[in-house]
């Protein structure tokens, strides 16, 4: 759903590629219209990510909404998923090993 966006704010700006650990939290938005939203520490509010499971291959575009929070739980995430969208790469309700690729 948001694969536009990003492209868009992609063309011409640098690109940035992370690899690290993806959580997932509950979300009733996603399930029908692909609208995937996440939380990560960087990139502004507003940003479309592309976040590719390293193990299925599988790509979804998601939209930050906020900062990671700063709790226990949390501690080496580098970004955490709407379970619609850890769904749809095939992570189900856990952790995983992802690659994130967005533009400042």
């Amino acid at each position: 759903m948001f694969k536009s966006l990003f492209d868009s704010q992609t063309n011409g700006n640098a690109a940035l590629q992370e690899t690290g650990t993806a959580g997932v939290f509950k979300s009733t938005s996603g399930w029908a219209d692909g609208k995937y939203y996440c939380l990560h520490n960087t990139a502004a509010a507003g940003t479309i990510i592309k976040i590719t499971n390293t193990a299925s291959g599988k790509s979804v575009y998601a939209k930050v909404l906020d900062v990671i929070p700063d709790i226990k739980q949390n501690n080496g995430m580098l970004i955490r998923i709407s379970n619609a969208a850890a769904d749809e790469l095939g992570a189900g309700e856990i952790n995983f090993n992802c690659t994130l690729n967005y533009s400042k």
